[in-house]
């Protein structure tokens, strides 16, 4: 594949990811207006932390897009490039939690957004 063929096939997954997200949000958020309130909800109930939660939801599309690796002739419950879509649409979600504890702990955010630029 060149770069050309792989620049087009990344911005076609990354419009996906965004109109898969924009589509389950409400849904996830229960039209709450913290986007991350699905991991903190369900963390409260289960007395756990919000990036537990998050890393057990995460897994499971993982666990399918490796089962799908293996196996690709395997019977999709949905088309696996959505199972691609909602793991990116999970990294992104667990580091806005991971930015939001840093948040809760008052740390200095600018020298973590300057690592990333």
């Amino acid at each position: 594949m060149d770069i050309k063929e792989y620049n087009e096939l990344k911005n076609r997954i990354l419009i996906n990811c965004q109109k898969i997200m924009n589509e389950k949000q409400p849904e996830y958020t229960n039209n709450n207006k913290d986007v991350l309130y699905n991991f903190k909800s369900t963390a409260k109930q289960l007395k756990l932390e919000p990036l537990q939660v998050w890393g057990v939801f995460l897994h499971k599309h993982i666990q399918s897009i490796l089962s799908h690796s293996t196996n690709p002739n395997m019977h999709q419950a949905e088309p696996i490039e959505s199972r691609y879509c909602d793991a990116i649409n999970y990294l992104t979600l667990g580091y806005a939690l991971y930015i939001d504890l840093l948040k809760e702990r008052h740390e200095d955010l600018n020298l973590i957004y300057k690592s990333i630029e």
